[in-house]
């Protein structure tokens, strides 16, 4: 006997259907089968509230047919911003400048650059090595320079003076704070007062070594480019000598560039020049009662006899930099062609691009037009191709000497770069009531190095020019030897340092003057 699933009546075995309810079964293995879940093996799905299954679908089509609608709104939408950006000048120009600005910090997250420190303490030692494997005594008669304390602004009393009174005191960038000779076994103190000291009144060794620091002057007793130390010595054949001079000295980085590019942290930044506050051409003459014009506009500078002049602007004996200059000049926009700045700045980017540094330079510094010719040069050389092209507008440049070194103050070489004096203009010093003859800047451009207008702690000066050119001469030739086989080499190198205040980067990245 069985039941019926419905309505519970028995049934018999083999009924198809209920005879009480009349609904047809399929016994009681069916309802078994159904109590067991055995037709219930596949989640089903459930129904959902809301509309039935077509008319959802006749729903759904419908919003696909809004949002294609709205799709074809916005689209038409940012076509029209786009024409509207594009014909108005006003969001043309806006826009473009937030792109620049993106590009340009782009840029500078990608720009290549070098680490410096902005203060450090360090005894730097200028070390001459003498070998003599000749069969008599050797001779040296050798011109060291004592380095001073540089400012921020070596040609003026302060950094800018304004008009009810008040002034902007230079920076220190160098400050010796003492300085020795260390030569057979002993130990001279050299005094960092600028005092002198005669060759009648040298201080002999025990060797017999002379030591004096006569200033400048002619002749083989003085020295013949500035401040110096003058050592005579002998060495017995067969033997080695080493003449040190170690200075201590702290050193900080300084910037006369006002850009955002320039890490904040460095000083000099606020009373810095750029595109926007420089002069022009003509405003240098008014500038620091017209000195450095006078003196370091001259054209040509620095005669070597056979080799010709370190720095010429003529187009007569220097063509490729007058052509140099010219095209420098056709590169920069309409409003930038008398810009003092632009032009200096234009010619750092265009030496950076296209001069390479020359590893195998000659012993006698190529001059500026041979530097262009050949397309390449060392420090000297590019600092002599940057200086010639400043010229031919009449912009103050001169040289500065010393040594470089690493950021970790591992490795040292001799080093020569440029100085230049760059106008602010009319406008911007009246506008900030900053008297004209102070209102410009005095800074230092390595070109080989990336460095415009900054002094790092890394660069050691132990000479900045002063007129007439054959000083420079005298600094290049400051000793001589004599003897069979007598050899010198000149060196530098550190013996401990500080760095003071942290780090900061410069950024290998030209300057978009458009």
């Amino acid at each position: 006997m069985g039941t019926c699933p419905f309505c519970r009546a028995q049934t018999l075995p083999g009924d198809s259907i209920c005879y009480s309810c009349g609904r047809v079964i399929s016994g009681a293995s069916g309802m078994n089968a159904r109590v067991r879940g055995e037709f219930m093996r596949s989640p089903t799905r459930k129904a959902k509230q809301g509309v039935a299954p077509r008319h959802a679908m006749t729903s759904s089509s419908s919003k696909r047919k809004v949002r294609k609608k709205r799709s074809k709104i916005n689209q038409l939408g940012l076509i029209a911003l786009i024409a509207f950006i594009f014909f108005t000048p006003d969001a043309k120009q806006f826009v473009l400048a937030k792109w620049a600005e993106i590009e340009d910090y782009i840029m500078e997250g990608l720009a290549p650059h070098q680490v410096y420190p902005l203060e450090a303490e360090y005894t730097v030692v200028r070390s001459i090595d003498l070998w003599n494997n000749g069969s008599g005594n050797g001779h040296l008669e050798e011109s060291i320079p004592i380095p001073m304390d540089v400012t921020s602004n070596e040609g003026g009393a302060f950094s800018l003076a304004y008009t009810d009174g008040t002034e902007i005191a230079k920076s220190q960038i160098q400050e010796i704070n003492s300085m020795e000779l260390r030569l057979d076994g002993e130990v001279i103190a050299i005094p960092t007062d600028g005092s002198t000291r005669q060759k009648s009144n040298a201080i002999v060794t025990g060797d017999g070594t002379e030591v004096w620091w006569p200033g400048k002057g002619l002749g083989s007793e003085k020295c013949p480019h500035g401040d110096c130390v003058r050592v005579s010595i002998d060495v017995p054949a067969g033997t080695h000598e080493t003449v040190d001079f170690a200075v201590n000295l702290k050193s900080s980085s300084h910037t006369w560039w006002h850009s955002t590019r320039m890490d904040g942290k460095v000083d000099g930044k606020s009373e810095g020049t750029s595109v926007s506050r420089s002069g022009t051409f003509d405003d240098i003459e008014e500038r620091g009662m017209g000195s450095r014009s006078a003196t370091f506009s001259a054209n040509p500078w620095y005669d070597r006899g056979a080799e010709g002049w370190a720095i010429d602007a003529r187009q007569s004996t220097a063509p490729t930099v007058y052509q140099t200059a010219a095209s420098i000049e056709a590169s920069l926009p309409g409003n930038l062609k008398d810009n003092a700045y632009a032009f200096a700045r234009a010619t750092f980017d265009w030496l950076n691009d296209n001069v390479p540094y020359d590893v195998s330079a000659p012993n006698v510094a190529r001059s500026g037009e041979q530097c262009l010719v050949a397309g390449m040069g060392d420090c000297d050389e590019q600092s002599n191709a940057f200086m010639s092209i400043m010229r031919t507008k009449g912009i103050p440049t001169w040289y500065v000497f010393g040594a470089l070194a690493d950021s970790e103050f591992e490795s040292w070489q001799g080093h020569a770069w440029a100085y230049i004096m760059l106008p602010m203009s009319d406008e911007w010093c009246e506008a900030n009531d900053i008297i004209l003859e102070s209102c410009y800047v005095e800074g230092s451009v390595d070109v080989v190095n990336h460095k415009w207008l900054v002094h790092t702690p890394t660069a050691y000066i132990d000479w900045i020019e002063k007129a007439p050119w054959e000083n420079v001469d005298g600094y290049y030739s400051g000793g001589s030897l004599s003897g069979n086989d007598f050899k010198r080499l000149r060196s530098f190198y550190t013996e401990g340092y500080e760095v003071i205040g942290g780090t900061w980067n410069n950024k290998w990245l030209g300057e978009d003057l458009s």
